[in-house]
């Protein structure tokens, strides 16, 4: 499986808030990696930038980049290089390099050695940090992390 660092981040963090995973208009595939990421922590995944295994059905990757924007953001931006700049961070905050490969299970517990900042890290602007945190620490706690 190839996984933005960010997408597993986002998936734990609703697990742990107990939000379903449900297909998406979309057609983006959150709902079937979740539940393999889920059910077998041992998975193997290499993490990178750009599109993964999320992105890949979604009506918005065209030519391998997504062309959906962020339209509450002022002025509105990029989804793509949004996303490709979230996870340039998040590789190197968690001492990541681009494709490296890992379980899931040893994923969650990188995450869990540097939740100091993490959450403020991943949280969208205006989005409550301290709510993300909760509920991603509530989805590491679930998933045994």
């Amino acid at each position: 499986m190839r996984a933005r660092p960010h997408h597993l981040i986002d998936i734990i963090t609703q697990y742990g808030a107990g939000q379903p995973f449900q297909p998406s208009a979309y057609g983006h595939a959150v709902h079937t990696v979740a539940a393999e990421v889920i059910a077998n922590p041992d998975v193997e995944v290499e993490f990178g930038i750009g599109a993964d295994d999320i992105c890949a059905p979604c009506i918005h990757l065209v030519d391998g980049r997504c062309d959906d924007v962020i339209a509450f953001f002022d002025p509105p931006s990029s989804k793509h290089d949004y996303n490709d700049a979230l996870d340039e961070k998040l590789l190197a905050f968690l001492g990541m390099a681009e494709g490296e490969v890992m379980t899931f299970r040893r994923y969650l517990a990188v995450l869990r050695s540097h939740m100091d900042g993490l959450p403020d890290l991943c949280a969208w602007p205006g989005q409550d940090a301290d709510e993300r945190r909760k509920n991603l620490e509530a989805g590491l706690s679930k998933l045994g992390a």
